[in-house]
C-alpha cells in the first residue's frame, strides 16, 4: 500500500524520481556514444567502440566507490551520506586516455541532509524543508587501482589532489601554491584538471618502470601554479604592485610519476557529508571554453574523458559550447544550488 505518512510518501516520490533523472541520463549517454562512433577522430571513434563493447560510460563507477557514497542522474553525481571513516573515495567508470592531452572537471554542488529528528513540514503537501547546510570539505585529482578507497586522493603514491583548502597534496607529500587565495574552492566552484599520460618519457627505477604524467590544475578557470614553478620572490613572477602574474601553461603543470602498466583515473575524496560533486567528462558538459584556460599548449589536441575532442590542434575556442539543458538543469530543481 502507499505509505501513509508524509514523509515516508517523500522518500517513495523522491526515489521515483531519481529512478526516472537515471533513466534519461543513461539514454543521453548511450546515444553520445553512438554518435562518437561516426566521429572523424580516431582516438574519439576508439573509445567510443571501447566503450560500447564493455558497456560503460564516462561517469562515476559504482563499483569503484566508497560505501557512504550515493550515485544519482545516471551516476554523474556523487554525494557523502553519513558514514564513520573520513575518507571516502570515488573513481571514474573509464581511465585517461593515454599519450594525449585529456581535460575534465568536477562541479560542487551545494547538497544537504534533512536532520533525522527535523520535523517533515509536509501539512500542505509540499516536500520537507531541506537544511543544515555544511562548507564543503574535498579533494579532486587522480589516482591509480592501487589506491584504496578509504584514503585521501593524493595521499597515496602515483595520485594528485587538489583539496578545498587549495593547497595540492601529490604522492603523499603537501604543497601550497603560489596563491592559495585561487586555488581553494568550495560550494558553486568548478575544478578542471588537464593529465597527459605520457609513455614514450618511460625511465627504469627501482620500483619498475615508471612513466611521466604532467598535471594542470585550475579553479573556475584561475590556473593554479604549484610552488615548483619559481620561487616567490622571483620578481619576473609579480607585476608593479607585487602581485603574482598568472604563468605559463608549462609552469603549471605538476609532474606525476605513474607505473607504466597502471591506468590513471579521475577520483574523487569526499570528507564533509552532503556534499554533493558532479562530474563532467564529456565535452559537451565541459564549462571552459578555452583552451589557453585549462593550461592546454596551443598545438595540442584535447579530449574529454569520453574520447570526445574539446579543443582542436590550432583551435583555443571550445568545439562544443556547454549544455547545461540537463544536467544543471536537473540539479537546480532538486535544490543542489
Amino acid at each position: 500500500s502507499f505509505p501513509s505518512t508524509p514523509n515516508s510518501r517523500y522518500q517513495v516520490m523522491a526515489k521515483g524520481s531519481s529512478f526516472a533523472q537515471d533513466v534519461v541520463f543513461f539514454a543521453r549517454d548511450q546515444l553520445r556514444v553512438e554518435g562518437s562512433l561516426a566521429s572523424s577522430n580516431i582516438h574519439t571513434r576508439s573509445m567510443a567502440r571501447a566503450l560500447r563493447e564493455s558497456q560503460r560510460l564516462a561517469v562515476f563507477s559504482a563499483e569503484d566507490a566508497g560505501s557512504a557514497i550515493a550515485l544519482t542522474c545516471g551516476q554523474h553525481c556523487a554525494t557523502k551520506v553519513v558514514g564513520n571513516v573520513l575518507y571516502y573515495s570515488i573513481r571514474s567508470m573509464v581511465p585517461i586516455l593515454r599519450n594525449a592531452c585529456v581535460y575534465f572537471e568536477m562541479t560542487v554542488n551545494r547538497a544537504a541532509l534533512c536532520e533525522p529528528d527535523a520535523s517533515p513540514g509536509m501539512i500542505d503537501g509540499t516536500a520537507p524543508e531541506i537544511h543544515n547546510f555544511q562548507m564543503a570539505s574535498l579533494s579532486v585529482g587522480l589516482s591509480t587501482l592501487e589506491m584504496p578507497l578509504n584514503t585521501l586522493v593524493g595521499a597515496w603514491k602515483s595520485s594528485v589532489g587538489l583539496h578545498t583548502t587549495g593547497q595540492i597534496l601529490a604522492g603523499g607529500v603537501w604543497c601550497s601554491p603560489l596563491d592559495p587565495r585561487y586555488s581553494s574552492y568550495g560550494n558553486g566552484c568548478t575544478v578542471g584538471c588537464l593529465v597527459r599520460l605520457d609513455d614514450e618519457s618511460a625511465f627504469e627505477t627501482w620500483d619498475g618502470v615508471m612513466v611521466k604524467a604532467s598535471v594542470t590544475f585550475n579553479v573556475n578557470g584561475v590556473l593554479i601554479t604549484p610552488p615548483l614553478a619559481y620561487s616567490a620572490n622571483d620578481e619576473s613572477a609579480m607585476d608593479k604592485e607585487g602581485r603574482i602574474t598568472p604563468p605559463p601553461s608549462s609552469a603549471a603543470a605538476l609532474p606525476l610519476f605513474v607505473p607504466r602498466e597502471e591506468e590513471l583515473f579521475p577520483t574523487l575524496t569526499l570528507l564533509s557529508p552532503a556534499t554533493q560533486v558532479m562530474c563532467r567528462f564529456c565535452a559537451e558538459d565541459i564549462v571552459a571554453t578555452k583552451k589557453n584556460l585549462i593550461g592546454a599548449p596551443y598545438g595540442a589536441t584535447v579530449y574529454a574523458v569520453d574520447g570526445t575532442v574539446l579543443f582542436n590542434r590550432n583551435e583555443n575556442e571550445s568545439l562544443s559550447p556547454p549544455s547545461h539543458n540537463l544536467t544543471d538543469t536537473v540539479t537546480q530543481s532538486n535544490g543542489y544550488y
